[in-house]
């Protein structure tokens, strides 16, 4: 898999950034979308929920953040050695969520530092290696590690996916470094008293490469030459360095991504044989739909769904990590009534499933042939970004038919003042041609004047001249 990385430093200074597999764009975010997931806090209890065993934290932003107690390590809970089940109470607390909609972000104070290779928790004393790592050889080495490194400095302790095949020396100075980073967090977190920021991510660029700069990347597109110096930090643990390629123009128009992006908008993306699926987002959950639609040149109903079921499957784990879609998602595929096919299917999801890092979990089909799944969600989606609610149909994509519409026009005209001569009417364009001038003349004996103007297509407005 070919893998390019592109960064682009807009005129105010903010980084941009696309990831591209096999020439499609599969990642793409900017860190002018404010997001607080990995925010450490010093936080003050608002609240106490027993019916919902968690409690509200005020952290000094807009909104309080939820917590639930399972959430609270007991190790936490000693070091601190006061009662943190009361209002007012200090207590440090990270964001694990971001704020969605009306929901504040959700908390945890089971503290967590990543670094390239491993990640630590202070608060509990776990081990283990990223499942992802297939080799069983290196797996078992890696894990010797991880419980050498809990036991040394008596924390939990992560190995992530870029560890593997990595010499010891580097994951134990990115232990220390990390080790460090976290007194100073907990120093302030001892000093302080009002409700604050305590620790973020520094510096995006650091960000982009810790977390997307993997073994695959091969190129590096820029137009920042400050970039090269924090890459190089990267690729001391590279057994082959891509390649960095500045250039002065926009990197983005350069590799096409603004055409790309647009098509996030899209409700229908096209499969590569003829079918389609459909994305339609709600409140609970994400509904994709397969279709084979112009997919005709099979020999039978069961490999055209075959065909076009596999095709679906990488674009639409290609779309959930490009959208950013987490949550729960059911996709209905074509009817498949052989259960080899449906394995076959299964396969390749599973297959996609580690080219993202965010964890998905399957459940597997329903009885109705629907696949079931959820991804989890950290940071807001594409939508909840880029897109905002219609203040027409209030987001349902619906809105009154026009026959229902000149319904409730001819119900009020029936209250028509007796000294009424002629009535304007205005209403949206969508109802020309529908709405009949001579007719309501006739019926309503009034001279009748329609205007058509740009406003709520699902409303209107009636004046009557005396």
């Amino acid at each position: 898999m070919e893998k390019t990385i592109v960064l682009k430093t807009s005129e105010n200074d903010s980084l941009h950034c696309a990831i591209i597999e096999n020439n499609k764009l599969v990642e793409i975010f900017s860190d002018e979308d404010e997001k607080l997931t990995g925010n450490i806090y010093l936080g003050r209890v608002d609240r106490i929920v027993n019916a919902l065993d968690a409690v509200f934290v005020n952290i000094g932003e807009s909104k309080n953040g939820f917590l639930r107690k399972k959430d609270i390590p007991e190790k936490f809970i000693k070091m601190i050695n006061y009662d943190i089940f009361k209002p007012k109470s200090k207590i440090l607390v990270q964001v694990k969520k971001d704020p969605i909609a009306n929901k504040g972000p959700q908390l945890t104070a089971n503290i967590s530092l990543a670094g390239r290779f491993l990640v630590i928790f202070p608060f509990t004393n776990i081990s283990g290696v990223s499942k992802k790592i297939e080799n069983l050889t290196e797996k078992q080495r890696l894990y010797e590690i991880a419980n050498n490194i809990s036991k040394e400095y008596n924390i939990g302790v992560v190995l992530r996916t870029a560890a593997e095949g990595i010499d010891e020396k580097y994951l134990y100075e990115e232990i220390e470094n990390l080790l460090e980073k976290w007194n100073q967090i907990f120093n302030k977190f001892k000093r302080g008293k009002k409700a604050k920021l305590l620790h973020y991510e520094e510096s995006s660029i650091d960000y982009i490469l810790r977390e997307k700069l993997t073994k695959d990347v091969t190129l590096i597109i820029t137009n920042n030459t400050e970039h090269v110096h924090y890459i190089s930090k990267y690729f001391k643990s590279f057994p082959k360095k891509p390649k960095i390629e500045i250039i002065d123009s926009d990197p983005f128009e350069y590799k096409e991504i603004y055409k790309l992006y647009k098509e996030l908008f899209k409700r229908k993306i096209n499969l590569p044989s003829g079918g389609e699926i459909i994305i339609d987002k709600t409140e609970a959950l994400t509904v994709i739909d397969v279709n084979s639609k112009h997919l005709t040149s099979t020999e039978n109903q069961q490999e055209t769904a075959l065909i076009t079921n596999l095709e679906a499957v990488e674009e639409i784990f290609r779309q959930l990590r490009l959208r950013n879609i987490g949550g729960i998602i059911v996709i209905d595929f074509i009817d498949m009534n052989n259960e080899s096919d449906k394995a076959k299917v299964l396969e390749k999801v599973n297959t996609e499933i580690k080219k993202d890092k965010s964890k998905i979990e399957i459940y597997g089909f329903t009885k109705l042939g629907l696949l079931e799944l959820s991804r989890k969600r950290t940071v807001r989606s594409f939508f909840d970004i880029s897109t905002s609610r219609c203040p027409i149909c209030n987001g349902t994509g619906i809105i009154t038919s026009p026959n229902t519409l000149i319904k409730e026009i001819y119900s009020e005209l029936n209250n028509k003042p007796e000294a009424a001569k002629e009535v304007i009417i205005k209403v949206h364009p969508y109802l020309k041609g529908k709405i009949n001038k001579n007719e309501i003349k006739k019926t309503f004996k009034i001279n009748v004047h329609i205007h058509y103007t740009y406003f709520d297509p699902k409303s209107y407005e009636i004046t009557w001249k005396i």
